[in-house]
């Protein structure tokens, strides 16, 4: 299930709004699709949720998710705070029988204000910036896999075949969580850069290197969602895949990224 607003074109203020291009696919493997997104250039935001419990509906999870933080920042909260909020949105759910216990999600979020991003997430969905030369990974997953490289215990390009990679260490709607820990990352967007929102079965298919020689193509921002989709269905296509693309408005100032931009505030709520 995804749900998706695309809106483009120019706010009230004369401020431009940023292009963006997405897709969702079922994948080979899975008879239904867990992911929801959101693309809503004139509110600023973009969120990728990838559901989690497959029989315990993982997608209403997801769904949940997206319209809950779409809802909460309309009405003016932050995006780290709403992705918090919509974890006791999850369990309220089940509460009244909408879904199943168990569900749960991932999500990642962007949200553009002028010429500024801020990413938050929360799981292993992810969000990676293209700068024009290089991609960067913007988000650092929240699961077991992750801890064991970031302890030096695994390598990095071990991780993606690791047979616990699917263990997460943060959702939002498990019950085992009174509170839930949300990240995020903030930096300048300047023209002609991208940020990649994904669920991991983009990034389960692919290494970053072949998503960067994706962006490295040059093709349009829609042009390289449906080229991202295309190669991890080659690939295997083993799991739902959700891609977002998003472009810098275009009266964004030119400048140069020498590198990831240092991770901004963690949130608990």
């Amino acid at each position: 299930m995804a749900y998706s607003c695309l809106l483009r074109g120019w706010l009230g203020s004369g401020m431009q709004t940023s292009e963006s291009g997405h897709a969702t696919h079922t994948g080979w493997r899975r008879e239904h699709n867990e992911d929801s997104y959101l693309a809503d250039p004139e509110l600023g935001l973009w969120i990728v949720a990838d559901g989690l419990g497959g029989e315990a509906d993982g997608e209403v999870a997801s769904a949940i998710v997206v319209a809950h933080v779409a809802e909460r920042l309309h009405a003016g909260m932050p995006l780290a705070q709403a992705l918090i909020s919509s974890h006791a949105a999850v369990l309220e759910a089940v509460g009244e029988g909408r879904g199943k216990a168990g569900m749960a999600s991932t999500a990642v979020g962007l949200h553009i204000s002028g010429n500024v991003y801020q990413v938050a997430w929360i799981g292993d969905s992810r969000a990676y910036l293209w700068n024009g030369r290089q991609l960067v990974r913007l988000t650092r997953d929240h699961s077991f896999v992750q801890q064991l490289v970031d302890s030096g215990e695994l390598r990095r390009e071990e991780a993606a075949r690791h047979p616990y990679r699917n263990i997460l260490t943060r959702c939002l709607g498990s019950s085992d969580a009174s509170c839930v820990i949300v990240d995020t990352v903030s930096g300048d967007f300047y023209r002609d850069d991208r940020i990649l929102l994904c669920s991991d079965g983009l990034t389960g298919e692919l290494a970053d290197a072949e998503i960067e020689t994706v962006f490295a193509a040059g093709l349009t921002v829609q042009g390289t969602v449906d080229r991202l989709i295309e190669r991890a269905l080659e690939h295997g296509g083993s799991d739902n895949v959700t891609v977002l693309v998003i472009a810098a408005p275009g009266d964004a100032s030119r400048g140069m990224i020498a590198g990831p931009p240092g991770y901004g505030v963690r949130l608990q709520g």
